[in-house]
């Protein structure tokens, strides 16, 4: 029996199930998003349903065909898609008190990262990278930091709305760093000050440009390193 489970769950059209039943999944809590009529509502409700039934059979599926049981539980993708199936159990009324867990239950579209080797490879090297990515955030924050205390000393009396102090500064200079409209916040104070481009441009080559960039060629590196192993 766990041998015919194992080569069950080995199998590659068993795999494309469950991918396709993720993919329905996520269709379904998309298409239940929109108003609907009731034949509809009751429809996707019953496919919520089968839904659910299948991915608890295809993990006691994977559990029943582990030599070693212990070993089904020393994965951490194991625990992650139990942990969502398990959530997906959860009976939820149609009650606004009950907003958290519809939300979890979104969470289910996730899964599609654990069967997907490739999405596993990149969120392994992701999670790699965290120390590394940590300190140029680390760096990046207190340039950050140094430009929305310079910016509120400089600015705060003119335009207080964004440079009051340095928490509304690190907003400010946030909305820069994502060049989303940055130049609405320097042409105001570049009628006032000739010299705040000097200001502006600087933060954006070393934050916006070098330390963003650096962030992702951490990121890059790592993944690449991951693939080579």
């Amino acid at each position: 029996m766990r041998e015919y489970l194992f080569k069950l769950n080995s199998s590659r059209i068993f795999q494309f199930s469950v991918i396709s039943i993720i993919i329905l999944n996520a269709i379904t809590l998309g298409i239940s998003t929109y108003e609907l009529n009731s034949i509809l509502k009751n429809t996707i409700q019953i496919l919520d349903y089968g839904i659910t039934v299948f991915f608890v059979i295809e993990i006691l599926i994977r559990f029943i065909s582990e030599p070693k049981k212990i070993n089904f539980f020393k994965s951490g993708w194991n625990i992650f898609d139990t942990i969502i199936v398990l959530i997906s159990l959860i009976p939820i009324p149609n009650n606004s008190s009950f907003l958290l867990l519809r939300l979890l239950r979104v969470f289910r579209v996730l899964r599609l990262i654990s069967v997907i080797p490739e999405l596993k490879k990149i969120i392994e090297a992701l999670i790699n990278s965290i120390k590394k990515v940590f300190y140029v955030s680390l760096l990046l924050f207190i340039i950050l930091y140094i430009y929305a205390t310079i910016g509120s000393i400089l600015f705060g009396e003119v335009i207080p709305y964004r440079w009051s102090d340095v928490g509304v500064s690190l907003i400010t200079l946030f909305q820069v760093l994502t060049l989303s409209s940055w130049e609405t916040v320097m042409l105001p104070l570049q009628e006032i000050f000739w010299w705040a481009w000097i200001y502006f441009f600087s933060f954006i080559i070393i934050c916006a440009i070098t330390m963003m960039n650096l962030l992702i060629a951490v990121i890059v590196d790592v993944i690449l390193n991951q693939k080579k192993l």
